[in-house]
């Protein structure tokens, strides 16, 4: 008997996409400077759907390239204040996902124990 709902699996799903993501933002970060570095991001709606559907954690891994807006000289399409942006807004999603998925399972561990 499986007690863990939809809602919590897609919580686990989501927490498991926003670390992948927070991995590859910090290394477009870290590449800022270097030349022909190409930003990359994850689809979250996308990657979480192919989570839920094959139950596999190698689906957040599922990386897609941003479509060069800010392209510089030296083929580096990096913004450093965009991609800081998208770290922090990522950060607070996994916070907040965190937050209810705690609260969630503390239910059930109260439910269970009644």
């Amino acid at each position: 008997m499986n007690i863990v709902g939809p809602a919590q699996q897609l919580m686990a799903a989501a927490l498991e996409v926003r670390s992948a993501r927070a991995k590859l933002l910090a290394q477009n970060v870290a590449n800022a400077d270097t030349p022909g570095y190409l930003a990359r991001d994850i689809d979250f709606q996308n990657a979480v759907d192919a989570m839920l559907s094959r139950g596999s954690a190698q689906s957040a891994d599922a990386a897609t390239a941003v479509v060069a807006q800010n392209m510089r000289f030296d083929r580096n399409d990096v913004d450093l204040n965009q991609q800081l942006a998208r770290v922090d807004n990522n950060a607070l999603s996994y916070v907040a996902t965190l937050k209810l998925y705690g609260d969630s399972m503390g239910r059930l561990q109260t439910a269970m124990a009644s």
